[in-house]
């Protein structure tokens, strides 16, 4: 099997995080460049119209969301592992504390200081994918101070418990969780001018801050979007298939579902076939000729899935 193919932007906070992640497995990987808005016709015939970044590819099996491409990590056979199955409850928890709490309070003072300055149409899209529809620049000014509140108490709680357990959040030893605080301070610090001295009274974070950075991103090369297509036709879907747990909503193996991120946002649909369902994953088979048949790989948490 081809090394692991990462789809991403550099400017990317989501994508740095999985970037972490690699730093502290020491991984090796493939690189290739995307769009940071669509269209993105190179990489939507792998995610069957997936437009958030990252993405990462093993092979033709596409795992869309950090959740999904942390949960894959996790089963790489590498040490040290940054995300050990044992330990998947706290990962996830944590994961999911800084996609919905610490993220999304870190965008909103990143996008909100950028109005003006930043490319319209970059502002305009990503703030039809985080804001609540029908907001207003004058809106979202105004509420920057209650923002900047909340991420201070955000940043004050994991604060207190690096002080207490670290220097990292699982003590001693690195994690994806400790990425996933970092992205968002990498993201604060880099886009906003007040970031340094916004973070500076978090002494244990910014201890972190330096140890994460320490360990790079691992090993990448880069390649082509068309190598990346290549690979995925040359290689079958390693997926599982069946349905593996007890409440299903109704959904049954091989029918046609369509998933998509919670919330009013712009995303589009995702359609494909039932793969698999477990209580954490749902994969849906896809196919495109300019990738051939693909499975996709989504997490249940976080996104509306139904049947077609």
């Amino acid at each position: 099997m081809p090394l692991p193919i990462f789809h991403h932007y550099p400017q990317s906070p989501i994508a740095e995080k999985i970037r972490m992640t690699f730093g502290i497995m020491g991984m090796e990987w493939q690189s290739v460049h995307i769009p940071r808005i669509p269209p993105k016709p190179l990489l939507m015939p792998l995610t069957g119209g997936y437009r958030r970044t990252p993405v990462l590819q093993f092979g033709s099996d596409i795992f869309c969301d950090s959740q999904s491409i942390a949960g894959q990590l996790g089963l790489q056979n590498i040490k040290p592992s940054a995300y050990q199955l044992s330990n998947k409850a706290l990962e996830l928890i944590l994961g999911s504390f800084g996609e919905t709490i610490l993220f999304s309070l870190t965008v909103r003072v990143v996008l909100t200081s950028s109005m003006g300055v930043a490319p319209e149409e970059f502002i305009k899209d990503r703030g039809s994918l985080y804001f609540e529809p029908g907001w207003t620049v004058e809106e979202m000014r105004d509420s920057l101070p209650s923002i900047l509140l909340q991420l201070q108490a955000a940043f004050d709680l994991i604060n207190h418990h690096l002080l207490e357990n670290g220097p990292f959040i699982n003590g001693d030893r690195p994690s994806y969780s400790d990425a996933v605080v970092q992205h968002c301070v990498w993201f604060l610090c880099g886009r906003w001018e007040g970031g340094n001295e916004f973070i500076k009274p978090f002494d244990a974070i910014c201890k972190q801050r330096d140890l994460i950075a320490s360990f790079g991103h691992g090993t990448s090369h880069d390649i082509s979007a068309e190598q990346a297509l290549e690979t995925a036709i040359k290689n079958p879907p390693n997926a599982p298939k069946g349905i593996n747990c007890t409440y299903t909503g109704g959904l049954k193996y091989a029918q046609k579902v369509k998933i998509r991120p919670n919330g009013r946002t712009s995303d589009p649909d995702v359609i494909g076939a039932l793969r698999y369902l477990d209580e954490t994953l749902i994969i849906v088979d896809y196919a495109h000729e300019d990738a051939g048949q693909v499975a996709i790989h989504f997490p249940v948490l976080g996104y509306q899935i139904s049947a077609l």
